[in-house]
């Protein structure tokens, strides 16, 4: 009965559609902006240029304007004027002055403003209108998916309209092809940039110092893997990353499949605090430290950490939840810095038939990577490892072969970080437990190699080495057992 009135409703839908595209009317279109906008470009060096800081070729909706603006726009790269002779020639010269109107319909362009001083208002009215048609183009192609795939989940293709209208939102990618002369210009003024701010990381901190400066700090638009065996600490130097960014100002979204927000609450907190996690969770640490545990819970309270610890989450619902977030960021006038998956093994793509895991997480994966360049945010999910380290290899050391599941996993990622405490399988040596190593295992634009770090299961902190307290070294030595993470 339920599928029965499900195809009803797509049957209104559809005759809904085919009248409502029976009476299609034309895109919204603002050819007198196109025209003022060309013709002041014509008559001004600086209007043209503020004119190009705000409108492409594929903004105006008239084909023969699109030629003349490309026209314009080729003489202004080569440092040549434009104004109505030298505009001619160089449509003469590519073939298109006759198709445009020729000379007379250049100089109705010119006759269309007697100054160039609103050539920003033109070129604005030019952009909003091309924003709207792209927007009907968005909506068009969503109706028409919702015939094409009936049956699909909604989540799908409710995903899939967001992430096009998330994009066009955010107004950061050029469609189509762009020049090499485009290129060149953007190129040289992020290496500009990059000289004047001698600052060596561009990215979120993450307060682990070699990485850091291997790395740059964790990249917008990257997918960085954080993997390793059970008990080897990936959760808990998340949360150290996650803290280090909080204290620098950055807004986090953190996606916990695993554990509980107040879990996740009580290790930040206990860490911030170097108080025991064991001791917190039974109850039983002295009471001389409240004040400090009181005070790191304070401090957390008003630092902009947003955690989703729904279980059995999938990934187009993390997609639409983070996008979601950013949006409301965006309102208070701040902007989403970093998000966290915890971790890719317990998502699920949602989709009742699956051929295979290795299939799902090469989806899962895929769509991650897709996550972290449309909203241009990092995006830090953890991963397990497989036995592989564990079966007559002879340090235990992780490999990138090493990652479970997928080896799409190591393909999508731009950094895939390694975690490898030798202390673990030889706990009998104690100047090893509190020794960790990260295995910087790729990296897509710069060095790869292995960094040192130190360890403190009691705390459930990573460190720079020699960052600890002696008190703190010690009470750390005096733990006898790891806590599980």
């Amino acid at each position: 009965m339920r599928n029965i009135t499900r195809k009803t409703n797509i049957q209104h839908l559809r005759n809904w559609y085919n009248i409502s595209m029976s009476n299609e009317k034309l895109p919204p279109q603002a050819l007198d902006a196109e025209m003022a906008l060309l013709g002041s470009m014509m008559i001004e060096q600086d209007a043209l240029e503020r004119a190009i800081g705000i409108v492409s070729v594929e903004h105006f909706y008239k084909t023969a304007h699109q030629k003349i603006f490309t026209a314009i726009k080729n003489l202004a790269v080569k440092d040549q004027a434009v104004d109505l002779i030298t505009l001619t020639e160089e449509l003469k010269r590519e073939g298109f002055l006759a198709e445009i109107g020729g000379e007379r319909y250049l100089a109705e362009l010119m006759s269309k403003v007697s100054t160039a001083a609103h050539v920003e208002h033109y070129a604005k009215i030019v952009y909003d209108t091309a924003m709207l048609r792209e927007l009907i183009k968005i909506s068009t192609s969503t109706v028409e998916n919702c015939y094409k795939n009936a049956e699909q989940e909604p989540s799908a293709l409710i995903d899939e309209a967001q992430g096009k209208l998330y994009t066009l939102n955010q107004k950061q990618q050029k469609q189509g092809f762009v020049s090499s002369k485009e290129m060149s210009l953007e190129a040289m003024e992020q290496i500009e940039k990059l000289i004047v701010d001698k600052n060596p990381i561009k990215g979120v901190p993450t307060g682990f110092s070699e990485f850091d400066t291997m790395t740059g700090g964790l990249r917008k638009g990257d997918l960085i893997i954080l993997a390793a065996r059970p008990s080897q600490g990936k959760t808990a130097m998340a949360l150290n990353i996650v803290q280090n960014a909080l204290d620098k100002g950055v807004p986090v979204a953190m996606f916990s499949l695993e554990m509980g927000r107040f879990q996740i609450y009580q290790r930040m907190v206990c860490t911030a605090a170097q108080v025991s996690l064991h001791n917190v969770s039974t109850g039983t640490f002295q009471k001389s430290r409240w004040r400090e545990l009181a005070s790191k819970i304070q401090k957390l309270g008003t630092q902009p950490l947003y955690i989703d610890d729904t279980p059995g989450v999938t990934i187009t619902e993390i997609r639409m939840r983070a996008r979601r977030l950013a949006r409301e960021l965006q309102k208070q006038g701040k902007e989403l810095g970093l998000i966290v998956i915890d971790y890719i093994g317990l998502i699920t793509s949602g989709k009742a038939k699956i051929e295979s895991r290795q299939q799902e997480v090469s989806e899962i994966s895929r769509m991650l990577k897709e996550l972290a360049r449309n909203m241009n945010v990092p995006v830090l999910a953890l991963s397990q490892l497989n036995r592989n380290t564990e079966k007559g290899r002879a340090d235990n050391r992780p490999q990138l072969s090493d990652l479970r599941e997928s080896g799409s996993i190591e393909q999508d990622a731009d950094v895939v970080a390694l975690i490898h405490r030798e202390g673990y399988y030889k706990w009998q040596d104690e100047n090893l437990r509190n020794k960790a190593n990260l295995i910087l295992a790729k990296q897509r634009n710069g060095p790869v190699g292995t960094i040192d770090l130190n360890w403190y299961s009691e705390y459930t902190l990573f460190t720079n080495p020699a960052l600890v307290s002696d008190e703190a070294v010690a009470d750390a030595l005096a733990a006898s057992s790891d806590i599980p993470l």
